[in-house]
């Protein structure tokens, strides 16, 4: 019985358990690791060269890395430098003559509201500038949705300082009938169209645009922002924008 005992004991010896909980080697010593986990468990720790890469490779290797890091920080630090510098002023129109495309754009919108391409509109022939006032230019930011610092009367001034009274280009799409300026009263029975010269929107980034004012004999005008877009080297108009204001 107890060399029965025995031999089993000897053939069991090696055997592991199943599950997790496996037993000790028979020597009683963890198998050596092999060739593959030391040499990657030094390499980690930067103590040998991985294997089958000559230790030259492996200093150069790591010379690279150190020099591509320093590149990375040198260009964030000069990309953080440049944005905290001044942006440049935005763009907007430097026309001597305002185009035809201006009044297109307002036909087209006539003709949306259900106003005939046939019915007879004025428009004075210059831009005024005297639409720039403080109360349009809060009512533009509101209808830009701006809840910054708003002081309308500096913001009306600097609009004003480079705004010039420029002739406007009358096209043929709608009747229009180009007036002097302050001439609308004496047309009783006919909307007049009058048009700011362009200026920045100082409530919406990298934005441009003009006011117009619509009326009939002068009163009760209905007042929109037309958005100008940079296309290359010419503008667009946008969409009519009407303004919560009223004189």
């Amino acid at each position: 019985m107890s060399s029965r005992m025995g031999r089993n004991a000897r053939r069991s010896a090696g055997v592991s358990p199943a599950g997790s909980a496996a037993s000790s080697p028979p020597n009683g010593r963890p198998a050596p690791a092999s060739c593959y986990q030391r040499n990657l468990r030094v390499w980690r720790f930067g103590g040998e060269t991985p294997p089958g890469q000559p230790a030259r490779h492996q200093r150069s290797g790591r010379k690279h890395l150190r020099a591509s890091f320093a590149l990375l920080v040198t260009l964030i630090f000069l990309g953080c430098a440049s944005s905290s510098s001044t942006p440049p002023p935005p763009r907007m129109p430097q026309w001597s003559v305002m185009p035809a495309a201006i009044l297109d754009s307002f036909c087209s919108s006539l003709r949306d509201e259900g106003i005939s391409s046939a019915t007879t509109v004025n428009v004075v022939k210059t831009a005024q500038p005297s639409l720039i006032t403080p109360l349009t230019m809060q009512a533009l930011s509101e209808s830009s949705f701006y809840h910054g610092p708003l002081d309308s009367s500096r913001a009306a001034a600097a609009a004003t300082s480079t705004a010039a009274e420029i002739p406007i280009t009358i096209p043929t799409t709608c009747a229009w009938r180009g007036i002097a300026p302050n001439t609308a009263a004496r047309y009783t029975d006919t909307m007049t169209l009058e048009l700011s010269p362009p200026i920045v929107n100082p409530y919406s980034r990298n934005a441009a645009g003009l006011f117009a004012r619509i009326a009939l004999a002068g009163e009760s005008p209905t007042w929109y922002w037309l958005p100008l877009i940079p296309r290359g080297e010419t503008w667009t108009a946008g969409r009519l924008t009407l303004l919560p204001y009223r004189q």
